[in-house]
């Protein structure tokens, strides 16, 4: 698999946001927990893109 390079900006309040999440034990350092967050995104972006048009719409 190819190794791509992401670089991130944040601000202090989202790296405290990091760690509080990884001091809950989501994930077991900042790297680790930002794979998890793009995994996650690409899953339902994928779900989003593969989903017929009429699973979208709200249930009446």
């Amino acid at each position: 698999m190819a190794e791509n390079v992401i670089k991130l900006q944040l601000n202090q309040q989202q790296l405290e946001l990091l760690d509080r999440t990884i001091a809950r034990g989501v994930a077991s350092d900042r790297a680790a927990l930002v794979r998890l967050a793009i995994r996650e995104y690409a899953a339902a972006r994928k779900a989003e893109v593969t989903a017929k048009p009429n699973d979208l719409e709200p249930k009446r």
